[in-house]
């Protein structure tokens, strides 16, 4: 009986450390004129880390698919290089998989806002170089770019937490065509809010939460 009371605690300190442990997620994409790279890393405590890379991304001209070669590491283990290809078509079925989910579940954005109140961003770089050797109209795009920028920043500090200022930055190029951009963002939430989130969205899908729509034949 002992042993067994044992086990349950133990297990039940583990869900509870678990419940209120922080997963910290670093998004870091850089665009230099016709190449990108993309990398994801999820963390949680100091041990258990899973990174993804992408340090290429094309688009192919012919059927305009999404060309990728995508790395993954587990920790220390490194899972080896993938080549990956997203037609429009299946890159369509994403959006109108997200499309469904939003229609079946009542309040979804609710759900949705009261999580993202719940996220800390600890870092926010985005970093912008244009140039189209056209003092005119290189001036215009910095313009609206500065717009966008400053509509999403707002976004970002009305739904979630901004525990750093943001680092916004547009640099015009007024004597030559250039363009690159980079973003460095590191966010985090407690697991336990992420679940109790998933256990709403469960909740309230009125018992049909849509599949994933699969790749066209």
């Amino acid at each position: 009986m002992v042993w067994v009371l044992a086990v349950v605690l133990f297990f039940l300190v583990n869900i509870i450390i678990v419940w209120f442990s922080r997963l910290y997620i670093t998004l870091t994409y850089l665009h230099s004129s016709d190449r990108d790279f993309l990398k994801l890393e999820l963390r949680i405590w100091k041990w258990v880390r899973i990174k993804k890379e992408v340090p290429m991304m094309a688009l192919d001209k012919e059927d305009l698919s999404l060309k990728t070669k995508e790395k993954t590491e587990v920790g220390n283990k490194n899972e080896g290089e993938q080549e990956k290809s997203y037609t429009p078509e299946e890159i369509l079925n994403r959006f109108q998989s997200i499309q469904d989910l939003v229609g079946s579940v009542i309040g979804l954005h609710k759900i949705v806002r009261r999580f993202l109140r719940k996220v800390r961003v600890h870092t926010l770089l985005w970093d912008t170089q244009v140039g189209t050797s056209n003092a005119s109209m290189t001036g215009m795009i910095c313009g609206g770019i500065w717009s966008v920028k400053g509509a999403l920043i707002g976004m970002v500090s009305n739904y979630m937490v901004l525990k750093a200022s943001p680092e916004i930055y547009v640099t015009p190029y007024f004597q030559q065509k250039h363009s690159q951009t980079r973003l460095e963002c590191m966010i985090s939430f407690r697991f336990g809010q992420a679940i109790f989130a998933v256990l709403q969205v469960v909740r309230y899908s009125r018992g049909n939460i849509p599949k994933w729509r699969k790749k066209p034949a």
